[in-house]
């Protein structure tokens, strides 16, 4: 009999995990720019080195939590060389030296067969983007930290190197339910927060937020906050996976799952990120689609109540979080309109900033659509945000981190960088789909990783997440939950290839016939 949903990502691992990462949060937030941060920076890298000779099969798991609960990796942070070197780097490294020797050691390629062309492909690409850079001249400075973000492309390789059986698939399930689970509590945390708390209290926790690159806090009006960290991405995912746990796969009524998705429900609504929402638009009816097609109209029809029931909860949750009479209160009417005011809207400083930068990335990729202009190329727009006019007392920005992700890909790649990414996508969503169809139990977590690649393909279009650790290290996760070892993938695949050719012989037989 299958565990509950809940029981397949929880665990003394798990739970360790979110102890864990509640305590680098808290440490980080007590020692911000003390000369106890390097100290700890220092005592976390020992730890990784402890971790990898004693347990390497870990780094991977504590890597995807650490990216998911942390959003830029920079809890701890030191200086070498003049440069900032951020925790996460820390581990990254730790994680690829690990991963290298244990390659020397086994001495085989751990990538199946199909990937390994598209593999060696993105390699290619990152390492032409980067020597077309230097050829062009682009600033020495910009290419290194536009290149930071595509040598995360080594999260992949890890996961095939890493997670290779049902035991590290299950300890990265507790690792990703811990920081999932940190990062929805986190958002909501810091919305009755800021809610709430008297401003000068606020002041440290708003500098913790904004030094560590976890996030961003805007009033949108009364006490109401935007609460948008950049990893809540994670949540997207999160929510589609309980979703389609319970149309798929629940055999009895769970609360927790429930609980679950409410919670996830209300940080996404949280961060204000249409963005995510528009991932959910498209995904939604997805998976609305194949629960019909599999699981028929009855079933879905069934639990129409039961997700109606969890969205009226979650509204009255967040409702809860920021009118608690503590210190400051609101009312409904502006809370309510505050949702669809910002589903609707169009006329605010983000869509206008990128608004004026999309004809110069359109005009860029039309005068090199082929070759690109290598990472670290920079573009010209002008901006509306009063923030950067009054920063740098003009409206002119110049910079090579763009919004409109496939365009940045596009720019700095040229089209083969965006035929890379369409391949890799091409191929796993092959293997999902295969899965999907033979390997019934485990249908809702296959078609949810399906729809978790769809959605973060579908946010890079808005949002640039594809030349970050939060989309490779979604990608491999993705990709880590994929069980190569299964035979029946590959029989599937052998499979079918020759009942087309029968087929085509079959028509071609028939129309000699005639």
């Amino acid at each position: 009999m299958m565990p509950t949903f809940v029981k397949q990502f929880t665990g003394k691992s798990m739970w360790v995990i979110f102890g864990s990462l509640i305590t680098l949060d808290l440490l980080s937030f007590l020692t911000l720019h003390t000369s106890v941060e390097t100290v700890l920076f220092t005592a976390s890298l020992i730890l990784l080195v402890f971790i990898a000779n004693k347990s390497p099969e870990w780094l991977f798991p504590i890597a995807m939590a650490e990216i998911i609960a942390t959003s830029n990796g920079h809890s701890f942070n030191t200086v070498l060389f003049g440069v900032s070197v951020g925790l996460r780097i820390a581990i990254f490294a730790v994680l690829v030296i690990a991963s290298g020797i244990k390659l020397v050691r086994k001495r085989e390629n751990p990538i199946p067969h199909r990937y390994r062309i598209v593999s060696i492909l993105l390699v290619a690409v990152v390492i032409y983007g980067a020597i077309l850079g230097l050829l062009n001249g682009n600033g020495m400075r910009n290419l290194y930290l536009d290149a930071n973000g595509y040598l995360a492309i080594g999260y992949i390789f890890a996961a095939w190197i890493w997670v290779r059986n049902a035991d590290s698939r299950r300890q990265l399930f507790q690792a990703v339910g811990a920081g999932i689970l940190w990062i929805a509590i986190k958002t909501l945390l810091f919305l009755f927060m800021f809610g709430h708390l008297h401003p000068k209290t606020l002041d440290p926790i708003y500098k913790w937020i904004r030094d560590t690159r976890l996030g961003e806090v805007t009033l949108q009006g009364g006490n109401i906050y935007r609460i948008f960290l950049q990893s809540q991405w994670f949540l997207v995912p999160a929510m589609l996976t309980t979703a389609a746990y319970i149309w798929l796969a629940e055999r009895s009524r769970e609360t927790g799952v429930r609980v679950l998705f409410m919670i996830t429900f209300a940080a996404i609504l949280a961060s204000l990120s249409r963005s995510f929402w528009v991932a959910l638009v498209v995904t939604v009816p997805i998976l609305a689609v194949a629960v019909l097609r599999w699981s028929g109209w009855k079933k879905f029809v069934n639990k129409i109540p039961d997700f109606a029931a969890v969205k009226i909860g979650t509204v009255a949750m967040l409702w809860v979080i920021i009118a608690i009479p503590i210190y400051q209160s609101t009312n409904f009417s502006f809370f309510s309109d505050l949702f669809s005011g910002r589903a609707t809207g169009v006329s605010d400083v983000a869509i206008d900033s990128r608004q004026s930068l999309l004809t110069p990335m359109i005009d860029a990729v039309i005068d090199s659509p082929a070759t690109g202009y290598g990472l670290g190329s920079t573009l010209t727009y002008n901006t509306s945000d009063p923030r950067w006019i009054d920063d740098h007392e003009t409206n002119i920005v110049e910079t090579y981190a763009f919004e409109w992700g496939w365009l940045d890909i596009w720019i700095k790649f040229g089209i083969l960088g965006v035929f890379a990414l369409l391949w890799l996508a091409f191929l796993i969503t092959q293997d999902l789909w295969q899965l999907f169809r033979i390997d019934k139990p485990r249908r809702w977590l296959h078609l949810s990783l399906l729809l978790s690649l769809i959605g973060i393909y579908v946010v890079h279009f808005f949002s640039p997440y594809l030349n970050h650790p939060i989309g490779w290290g979604t990608i491999a996760i993705i990709i880590a939950l994929i069980p190569f070892e299964d035979r029946r993938l590959e029989a599937v695949r052998v499979k079918e290839p020759v009942q087309a050719r029968r087929r085509k012989r079959a028509g071609v037989i028939a129309r000699k016939a005639d």
